[in-house]
């Protein structure tokens, strides 16, 4: 087939088009502007999210589950008070996560507010910290060592001279699109 393409323009139909002048739009209704911005809030609000302005000086708030389908799980609610974790009343932030003059903790779909002294939180992640690079150092030893469990003999003299962790950082350069 020999020419343009079904529905393409000549060069002086499409400078015609840019150098028009833009069509103007519609005024658009003051209540049509006022259901936009309350829809885009409502898109925008986590319901879960918590201000950290809200939150006591000292202390860490957490979302735990409460309850699944309905049924309280009562063995996991208690675990989170053996380490620490109490509910937060709602009449400290009324109106917030409840309505105002609600008497009980803050719940949500099943998950309950919790709070915790921040120490005992920074205690605890200071714990898994250790724990995780225990577990990544002892690795680092069996492949250092040779004892790594494969199909491969390990404990081979090839094997134990090519065992080797290196670290090291490279520039890595991103293409431009």
């Amino acid at each position: 087939m020999v020419g343009r393409p079904k529905g393409s323009k000549n060069k002086k139909t499409v400078e015609k088009e840019v150098v028009s002048e833009p069509k103007k739009k519609q005024p658009v209704r003051l209540e049509e502007k006022i259901k936009a911005f309350a829809d885009q809030q409502i898109e925008d609000t986590d319901m879960l999210h918590i201000p950290p302005e809200i939150i006591p000086e000292g202390m860490r708030y957490n979302w735990k589950t409460y309850s699944v389908f309905g049924q309280v799980q009562a063995r996991r609610y208690g675990r989170f008070q053996m380490t620490g974790w109490e509910p937060v009343p709602a009449s400290r932030h009324p109106g917030l996560f409840t309505p105002v003059g609600y008497e009980g903790n803050i719940e949500y779909d099943g998950l309950i507010l919790m709070e915790k002294p921040e120490e005992l939180c920074r205690q605890v992640e200071a714990r898994e910290y250790i724990k995780a690079r225990e577990q990544v150092q002892a690795k680092e030893q069996q492949l250092k060592g040779g004892d790594v469990g494969t199909t491969l003999d390990s404990r081979h003299k090839s094997a134990l001279q090519s065992n080797k962790i290196n670290r090291s950082y490279e520039r890595f350069e991103v293409p431009e699109k």
